[in-house]
């Protein structure tokens, strides 16, 4: 475990599977902001075995697709392959940093990703090299498991909201845009955990917001008075998938926001329509986002 610590944040990486972000710890009050489940999960994974039962919480990222699917002549397995591999740390001396680089089996690129923790912030730096012969349509997706309690809020720009899959909405139950205002809904209704859940105790929903006023979302905790704010350029991740389970996915009570390029979990369908990333032969991307934690005093209405 790789850990990181200022007086306002300790935050610890995972040498292991994913080099995920396994605790976001404010000092302040002693909140983990990451949710873990810790089952008896297998150690090592076939490239073939599924993300939801293998499923051990943590921060971590999808790429470079969600659902398995084939394209050109690469197999893409269940949430890519960042998720269940074993990353290699790449030395620094600066004690504020963590680096990690990965290079992957089932694409022919080299990911990495460095962990920079500021006063109150954890910045995380990408980069994707090609070594392809042709351009490779991908998804990224930043993954949060965030641990959540009743009364928490999601914060979001404004936007247009739509079921990222109609069958697990539970809240919303519409299979079409719907106007997303500025901040918490004034009625409560969608983004306040607190409110009642259906007849048989599952509540569950999962969205895709699009068209972001700018590039943010955050979940506040009012026990605590602080927010966890997500922060990105709007034209790398111009999507925001909220992922909500309160008992109504295999019994966890988790939620997850998801800045990210794609506009559909099926990766052919999001290049058809242009709602994903694409890299070129030999070409070589980098960008940001950065993990901001905030006092009620600190944020901005």
């Amino acid at each position: 475990m790789i850990t990181l610590e200022n007086k306002n944040l300790l935050v610890k990486i995972s040498r292991g599977r994913g080099a995920r972000v396994e605790h976001f710890i404010d000092r302040h009050t002693g909140k983990d902001w990451v949710w873990k489940y810790s089952p008896e999960l297998k150690k090592e994974l076939h490239e073939l075995d599924g993300f939801d039962e293998n499923w051990e919480g943590g921060w971590e990222e999808v790429f470079p697709n969600d659902a398995p699917v084939e394209i050109n002549q690469f197999k893409l397995t269940d949430h890519g392959e960042l998720w269940r591999r074993t990353w290699e740390l790449i030395p620094s001396e600066d004690p504020n940093e963590a680096v990690f680089e990965l290079e992957c089996e089932t694409y022919p690129v080299i990911i990495q990703k460095k962990f920079l923790l500021k006063e109150n912030e954890l910045k995380i730096d990408y980069k994707i090299e090609s070594r392809a012969a042709m351009d490779l349509p991908f998804i990224f997706k930043f993954h949060p498991a965030l641990a959540i309690e009743p009364g928490d809020e999601f914060h979001m720009p404004g936007s247009y909201m739509e079921p990222v899959a109609l069958g697990f909405s539970r809240l919303l139950g519409i299979d079409k845009k719907t106007v997303f205002p500025i901040g918490v809904a004034q009625s409560g209704e969608y983004v306040n955990i607190q409110r009642a859940l259906p007849e048989d105790g599952h509540s569950r929903e999962f969205v895709r917001l699009s068209d972001l006023e700018e590039g943010m979302c955050a979940l506040f905790n009012p026990g605590t008075g602080t927010r966890l704010t997500f922060q990105f350029p709007k034209d790398k991740f111009p999507y925001v998938w909220l992922f909500q389970s309160y008992g109504g996915f295999n019994g966890h009570y988790v939620s997850m926001l998801e800045p990210t390029n794609a506009g559909h979990y099926d990766l052919g369908e999001a290049h058809k329509n242009q709602q994903c990333g694409e890299i070129r032969p030999g070409e070589k991307l980098d960008f940001s986002l950065s993990l901001k934690l905030e006092s009620s005093d600190m944020m901005i209405s």
